[in-house]
């Protein structure tokens, strides 16, 4: 048997996990320049310079430019929380406690976003290609949520399909609004254990789907 048989199968080459570091290195280096110079501010070369690599290296993994990097920044972000709601839903039964300790692990994920979040944020419409194209990928992105949390109608036993996707949806809006505000906008809250308050909201909302 050759040795190229005997590679594990599925396992990305050297040269790929470099490619992917790489990658993520410029990302992160965009948030940081864009946080600092703001998107109209900020240069392909600032972002080399950050990220360690030279300004053909940039254009090699983003040929688009700054606009390319942004749809990678933003679909980085909603590449997470996609992940997060699979993560949710890959759960066979959902009890208060689950979602209490899914919030957990969402905080957690949030606070990894955040700097990404307030980029976006703060630059608003200036680094989206259009506002219409930013509305889109807002509503594909809520409709991807619900239909994970939806994707089960045994969950949903009793409740109409109209009744759980508004269910599912105001508990998508409510949760991410919460966290936006606190996390990522450093709200102070009072309270001794916020996500205990989140928790009764959204199971107040998921209620026909829990069990328990």
């Amino acid at each position: 048997m050759s040795a190229i048989s005997e590679m594990p199968q599925g396992r990305p080459s050297l040269r790929e996990e470099q490619k992917t570091l790489t990658h993520n290195r410029v990302l992160d280096a965009a948030v940081t320049v864009f946080g600092e110079k703001q998107f109209l501010g900020a240069t392909i070369d600032d972002i080399a310079r950050a990220a360690g690599v030279t300004r053909a290296t940039v254009y090699a993994h983003f040929a688009g430019g700054k606009a390319e990097l942004v749809d990678a920044v933003v679909a980085r972000v909603y590449g997470s929380i996609d992940e997060a709601y699979a993560e949710l839903t890959d759960i066979p039964e959902w009890t208060r406690s689950v979602v209490r300790e899914w919030l957990t692990r969402l905080v957690a994920r949030w606070a990894a976003l955040t700097p990404t979040i307030r980029v976006l944020s703060s630059a608003g419409t200036s680094i989206a290609r259009s506002s219409d194209e930013a509305g889109q990928r807002y509503l594909a992105a809520h409709e991807r949520h619900v239909t994970a949390l939806c994707g089960n109608p045994e969950r949903w036993q009793g409740c109409s399909p109209a009744d759980r996707r508004q269910r599912a949806l105001m508990a998508v809006l409510q949760t991410e609004s919460f966290l936006t505000v606190w996390i990522s906008g450093g709200w102070a809250v009072e309270t001794e254990d916020p996500l205990d308050l989140l928790a009764d909201a959204v199971c107040h909302l998921l209620a026909p789907a829990l069990r328990g």
